[in-house]
């Protein structure tokens, strides 16, 4: 006799088996494996492609400024050339050719290069949160006297590397937290150790390193000492620099980079821990010629000076990485003053990285050495 349908002894398969499933899942598990990296990498392309376009923006602004000006932005100063005290007496500890202020400047005369090409990269709105007006008061100055801190806390996409952070701001108060600055200016040769090491530690053996000299003064490493000048100098005492200057050729000389940071010390390192626009002349926002490191090799604490070096050792204290570096791997990108930008590898000839670091040493450096 014929069965019913709906009575078939042979009932029909509605769904997977158990071992129908896993196979599935395993190959979608590989296949993630598979895509995953793969996913990563074209991110992270595209992250250092807008990192190289932020530089190209800041190279345009920097140019700009120059053609307006006949010379390039100054870097920044502390305190002020005519620093006053709040009843308007002249504040001599305030004057920084001749003394030793610390650790911002007085007047937003004395902010950053990259304040300064504000107006010169669609930034004219917030340049104008400074107020040029008020006198330079450089001690005992009044919270948000000259619009620091409305400065500071503004976020300007352009001085962010994408694959470090965006848009990051230090501080636990939302009404105070400060934004910070991953792009720094070159002020060519430093004299000294790489990491301010007071026992001279990390001072690289001549030619691309030498201590500071005996009795030197504080303008030693502002950028203009002959052969080791930079890109960027110190603005305390008026001096310019000029295309002119650069004996090099721009095409050889690096004008700006990104900084090395370690990640554990975003926001309170020594070259982290200052308003973006207003930390005086400080690694914040001033690198010299040491070849560069990535954020993950660089040390992080000042245990880096010690013997044994312990440079992730957070009791050790505040560190002052004075070198180019970054979050990429393979190599940081860097901005030469023609406007171009490149890629230079971690693994590059120190003495390669000085030339293109110095404006005037007369070094001749081919592109495919670097």
């Amino acid at each position: 006799m014929l069965w019913p349908a709906s009575t078939s002894r042979h009932a029909r398969r509605t769904g997977f088996t158990l071992i129908e499933l896993l196979v599935v899942i395993a190959i979608i598990a590989v296949l993630i494996a598979l895509l995953l990296p793969a996913v990563q990498s074209a991110r992270e392309a595209a992250r250092r492609t807008q990192c190289t376009n932020n530089l190209k923006q800041i190279g345009l602004g920097m140019l700009n400024f120059e053609s307006a000006n006949s010379y390039l932005p100054q870097g920044p100063y502390d305190g002020d050339p005519n620093a006053v005290t709040l009843a308007g007496a002249p504040d001599k500890t305030g004057y920084p050719a001749t003394a030793s202020p610390c650790c911002n400047a007085a007047s937003p005369n004395g902010w950053n290069q990259f304040f300064k090409i504000l107006p010169f990269i669609e930034g004219q709105t917030t340049y104008n949160l400074a107020n040029f007006s008020v006198p330079a008061v450089y001690q005992s100055r009044p919270t948000n006297y000259d619009g620091e801190t409305t400065v500071s806390q503004v976020t300007l996409r352009w001085f962010d590397c994408p694959t470090r952070r965006v848009d990051y701001k230090s501080g636990t108060n939302p009404a105070t937290a400060i934004s910070h600055m991953d792009y720094a200016g070159c002020a060519g040769f430093y004299y000294g150790s790489m990491y301010g090491c007071s026992n001279g530690a990390f001072t690289p053996a001549p030619p691309n390193g030498a201590a500071l000299p005996s009795g030197a003064d504080n303008t030693y490493n502002h950028g203009d000492r002959p052969t080791g000048k930079g890109a960027i100098v110190w603005g305390g005492s008026g001096v310019l620099r000029r295309l002119g200057d650069f004996k090099d050729g721009t095409s050889s000389s690096i004008i700006v980079a990104e900084k090395a940071l370690a990640p554990q010390v975003w926001g309170s390192n020594g070259g982290d821990n200052e308003m973006w626009q207003n930390s005086g002349w400080d690694q914040d926002c001033i690198r010299w010629h040491f070849a560069p490191v990535s954020d993950t090799q660089v040390a992080a604490y000042a245990g880096i000076c010690n013997t044994p070096a312990k440079p992730f050792d957070s009791t050790t204290g505040t560190v002052w990485p004075g070198m180019m570096g970054g979050p990429h791997s393979g190599g940081v990108n860097v901005l030469l003053t023609d406007g171009s930008v490149r890629m230079i590898k971690y693994s590059v000839d120190p003495a390669v990285y000085r030339m293109l670091s110095v404006i005037d040493d007369g070094g001749v450096v081919s592109a495919d050495s670097y």
